[in-house]
Formats: C-alpha cells, structure tokens, sequence
C-alpha cells in the first residue's frame, strides 16, 4: 500500500492488528504521524474526551523536542542512532532478564513445595487408589472417563469432534 495522504495512512491504521497499534502508541515519539497513531488507538481501545486527547498530544510534542534534541546530540558527537537503539535494546534485554530469572526462582520455590506435598499424598493415595480400583466395576470406570471427558471439551482443551469420537469409543465399551 502507498502512504499519500492522511486517508490513506488512515485506512492503514485501520488495518493493523491490536498488538501493532499498541506498540506504535507507545512509542508514538517515533512515529512520522503521531497524532493520526493516537487516534487510532483512541478509536480501538479508549474514549478520551477532546482535553485528555490534547493532553496527550501536548506530552508527545514535549517527548518529540527532547527526541530532536537527542538526535542534534547525537548529530553533533557524531553518534548512530543504530547505537543508541542497540543500547536500548541491550537494557530492555537485561531487564527482561532479570525479571525471567525472578520469576524462574519463584517457580523453582513453588515446585519444591508442590513436590513435597505431593509426595506426602501420593503414599496415602496409593492404598485408596488400589482400594477403588478393586471396587470399581467396569460400567463406572466408563462413566468417570465420560465425565473426564466432559470436563475437558467444557474447558476447551479438547475439540467438539474429538469429543464425539472418544465419547463414542468408550460408548461402545459399556
């Protein structure tokens, strides 16, 4: 698509998924077309009245001078943009980073948790699972499973059609 005129940039917008026009809002700054990005997400996500919309603009005009006056920085210490981009990148990656690792550590403390529940249950489950076992007659142990079953399509984890055939299947074993 050609960008001639402001329609046209519009129409282009428009067409662009959710996620895309987030991330051009957010970094609005860098957008030839700050105000029309604005609107768009305005259009898609929010309902601001005509001063918080002003607001906005005049806070992106004060972010657009302080870019500008960056880039003549920039200009003058004769320093790429793609090195500072790179640097930008770097922290937002190291940030990343460390928030991963966070969170891994968080999971590794709730894991060591679960595994020593789940080892003080699973003896004590054992004998009452074999119980049950020997209880079970043939007809429940299909009906549970139609129950599983259920649960699984009513969670989505399963298609409506793979429903059907293993409902069927165990149909046929009753």
């Amino acid at each position: 698509m050609i960008l001639k005129s402001e329609k046209s940039i519009k129409e282009y917008l428009k067409k662009l998924p959710d996620d895309t026009i987030i991330r051009y809002y957010l970094d609005v700054e860098y957008s030839p077309f700050p105000i029309l990005v604005i609107e768009e997400y305005t259009r898609r996500f929010k309902k601001k009245t005509k001063s918080e919309i002003i607001k906005d603009l005049k806070f992106q005009g004060r972010l657009a001078r302080k870019k500008t006056q960056e880039l003549g920085k920039m200009a003058k210490s004769h320093k790429l943009v793609d090195d500072v981009t790179k640097q930008k990148s770097d922290e937002i990656i190291k940030h990343a980073k460390k928030k991963g690792f966070e969170i891994g550590q968080i999971i590794s403390k709730e894991r060591a948790k679960l595994t020593t529940k789940l080892k003080k249950s699973t003896k004590s489950n054992a004998v009452k699972k074999q119980i049950s076992k020997k209880l079970r007659t043939p007809t429940q142990k299909h009906l549970e499973e139609l129950e599983k079953l259920g649960k699984l399509k009513k969670q989505g984890l399963i298609t409506a059609k793979e429903f059907q055939d293993t409902k069927k299947k165990i149909l046929s074993k009753i």
